[in-house]
């Protein structure tokens, strides 16, 4: 039995407390107990795993609402520590949620926000799928998607990169995609 109380003005301890009794208790509450105290200290990695808990466990206990708060929780951590892999996980995760419950502007806005977020971190490649999940949604809720060109933007900035880089294969490669997508979602020129 750890004795907790030894160190309790500690708040690196705290979190470890709060930590171990969250993994025991396995609810949503103790995680975000868990979750706020780390994001509110600075560790940003630590506060989303936490996020993730709580939602994970919303998500069992079939508290949509919850799980997907906990999960728009987490992106706002990841945006404000520059996490773009975490932030793609989130969303994801997110938007898989709006979508069974047939929320389809949630999630392309919520794809969107990702799109806008990876732009900002020249993350190119995340940026275009991002806003090309967005378009899809678009189609599943029937809205006209021939003029959204903002996938299209996305991949000639990640041709410019890499042919920065003197990878034409890449480069090419999104040239070809770019004409993938305007097929598929009759994208006008």
């Amino acid at each position: 039995m750890m004795k907790w109380n030894l160190v309790a003005d500690d708040t690196y301890y705290t979190g470890r407390r709060l930590e171990a009794e969250a993994r025991a208790a396995g609810t949503a509450a103790r995680w975000r107990e868990y979750a706020e105290l780390k994001v509110s200290k600075g560790s940003y990695a630590l506060g989303i795993h936490g996020y993730l808990h709580v939602a994970t466990c919303s998500e069992r206990d079939g508290d949509r609402d919850a799980a997907a708060a906990a999960y728009a929780a987490g992106f706002e951590v990841a945006t404000r520590a520059q996490y773009r892999d975490l932030a793609v996980i989130l969303t994801y995760r997110l938007c898989q949620l709006h979508e069974q419950a047939g929320d389809w502007q949630a999630a392309i806005q919520a794809y969107e926000r990702l799109g806008a977020f990876c732009e900002r971190l020249e993350a190119w490649f995340l940026a275009a799928d991002a806003y090309e999940h967005a378009a899809e949604l678009m189609v599943r809720a029937g809205q006209p998607v021939s003029g959204y060109h903002k996938p299209i933007e996305m991949w000639e900035r990640n041709i410019a990169y890499w042919e920065e880089k003197g990878e034409e294969d890449d480069a090419d490669w999104s040239r070809n995609h770019i004409e993938l997508y305007r097929r598929l979602f009759e994208v006008k020129v």
